[in-house]
Order: structure tokens, then sequence, then C-alpha cells
């Protein structure tokens, strides 16, 4: 029997990468110039100043939603929330300081609803952000009974010097993973193809994003200069390392423990997928040219495990993962 992948779950990321180049040649207008490139299209970068911007992004929580519904548990989403969009600013260099939500629901019940906004109210206070306003909407033409969604958008501030671009990075230069707390927000629809859908699965799929702000805004006051690139592993998994610097590639040869949650679901997919999908255990990535070491300890101080797991190396877009449990090595591109 074929392993399943995600596009045949309903999320083909190809067509997505595709859609989102169509984008950029359809939004282009005078001013465009004017944004600085921060690393991996994380966040758009606009300048306020000679030597200031701002940071902004955009995300969501995908089919997460259905199982806090099946759940009824609304706890945690907003943390995702609130976490997809902080993660992403950190990775060109910006410290995140406000966020808005849009709430969209058929009709607004107020215990969801409330779990909902405690969830984001808790992801700002562990990303040191404000939760500036946002929107709720009732449109009970369009969302059946009991379905919602949620959108976020952040801001960001930083300055040019500390600008994270990725065209720093070069062979020779150690990759530090830090773990992530299991699925997080992606790969959700593959993972419920695969699943039983029973209450263990879903409360293990439901714990929150990590948040890793505080420890990664200490490293750049600290370090800044040291830090080549910043990699939020979310959608395309371990391939958004590509997304900092294509004439590169990277060896990880001491990858971190696999989450659980993504052990049972690695008995059903084929292991290439799962690292093109998943974030197998690592939820953020960073590039360090020089010792490691004061990176890894402030991670773990706040809490989180972190250690070198690879080096860049100078094969351009090739992903070498060796010493995979069940698996000798796994060589992915980025296609």
């Amino acid at each position: 029997m074929n392993s399943p992948t995600y596009a045949e779950a309903g999320v083909d990321v190809k067509k997505a990468e595709s859609f989102v180049e169509r984008l950029k040649r359809m939004s282009r207008r005078a001013g465009h110039d004017e944004l600085w490139k921060g690393a991996g299209g994380y966040a758009a970068v606009y300048p306020t100043g000679k030597d200031q911007a701002i940071a902004v992004t955009t995300d969501g929580v995908g089919t997460k939603l259905l199982l806090a519904n099946k759940l009824q548990r609304y706890d945690t989403i907003g943390i995702d929330l609130v976490a997809m969009c902080a993660n992403d600013l950190i990775c060109v260099g910006a410290k995140p300081t406000i966020f808005l939500d849009y709430f969209a629901i058929g009709v607004l019940e107020d215990n969801a609803a409330d779990q909902i906004i405690k969830g984001i109210v808790d992801g700002c206070d562990q990303a040191g952000m404000i939760l500036a306003g946002g929107e709720t909407a009732e449109m009970p033409g369009l969302y059946q009974p009991g379905h919602f969604d949620l959108a976020g958008f952040a801001l960001g501030n930083v300055s040019r010097s500390s600008l994270i671009t990725g065209s720093g990075i070069a062979p020779g230069q150690t990759v530090i993973g830090v773990a992530s707390s299991g699925i997080h927000s992606n790969g959700l629809s593959l993972a419920r193809k695969v699943l039983p859908d029973t209450k263990e699965c879903l409360e293990s799929l439901l714990v929150p994003t990590h948040i890793y702000v505080q420890p990664v805004v200490q490293i750049l006051n600290a370090i800044g200069s040291k830090i080549k690139g910043i990699a939020h592993i979310t959608g395309g998994g371990w391939r958004n390392l590509f997304r900092l610097n294509e004439t590169v590639g990277f060896a990880i040869t001491n990858p971190l423990p696999i989450p659980p949650i993504l052990q049972q679901i690695g008995k059903s997919v084929a292991a290439e997928e799962m690292y093109k999908t998943f974030n197998m255990g690592m939820g953020l990535s960073v590039i360090v040219n020089g010792t490691a070491d004061y990176v890894i300890k402030v991670f773990q101080d706040a809490g989180f495990q972190a250690q070198v797991i690879g080096e860049v190396t100078d094969e351009a877009e090739k992903l070498r993962i060796g010493k995979v449990d069940g698996v000798k090595s796994i060589t992915l591109g980025n296609s």
C-alpha cells in the first residue's frame, strides 16, 4: 500500500508555493522596492526611517480548529495563533510588539469565544506582545453551527543592523535545533487522515505551539551579529531551511528526538514525506557563526530543549538527515 501524502490529504504545498509566486507578481506596485529583504519571507519589513523598520506578518491555525471542536476545548488554539505569527517575526530579527486577531463564526458562543480569547492573551503574554485589538464577525450564512476561523496579525520592530536576511549563511556554520512541543500547527490534515479518532490522539495534537520569542530576543540582543539565520519549521517541514538561503545545503547528523505523536504518524507515512510535512521534533532552527554554547544555554534556561544538530554545507539545496530512527539517511531537495 502506498504511503499517504500531504497532497492526498488535501494540501498541495507545491500548488500553494506557485500561487505565492503569482501573488508576488500581481501585487507588485510602486513602493515595493522600499521593503527590506528579511530571511525566508517570514515577514514583510517596511522602513520607517533610515535605520528602523516595522516587520508584519499574518497566519492562522488551520485544521487544528476542527480538533478543538471535536474535543470542545478551545483554550490552547489562541496560543497557537500567536505562536504562528510571533515565531515568524523573530526569523527576520524583529522584536514582536503588537497582535491583532480576526475571529469569524456562525453564531457567537460565549464559552468557546472566551476560551479562545484567553488563549490569545496567554500567547501574547508569552511573546511579550500587546493584544491591541481585533475583529469578531458573526456570519451564520457562511459558517455552519459550531464552525469558525481564526487569523492573526503581528507587528514587530527591527533595525537595519539587526535584520536577518540569511545572506550570511555559509558552509561550516553551526545549525542548532530547538525542540517543538509536538505537531504544532502544521500537517494536521495529513495527521487526521492517518491517526485514529481517539481522545488520546486529539489531545496530543492539541498541545499548543511553542513560542520562542523571549529567548531569541535575548540572544539577538547579546550576539545578534553571530546569528546568520532563524527558521520557523512550519508548512513544508525541514525544507523551510532552504527559505533562508538557497545557495547552501545542510547536514543534520544529530537530530532532536521525534515526539511520540509524530512517531505514530510515521508508522503510516514515508520518512521523506514526514520531513517535508512536519517539524519532526524541531520547532525552530538557529544558524550561528561561532560557538553555539551560549545560544543553547539561553534556550535551555528558558525551558526549551536545544542542541547542535548539524552544519551548513556547500551542497546547494540539499538537506541530508542522518541517524534517524529506522532510516539510515534521508536526502531532501528544495522541490
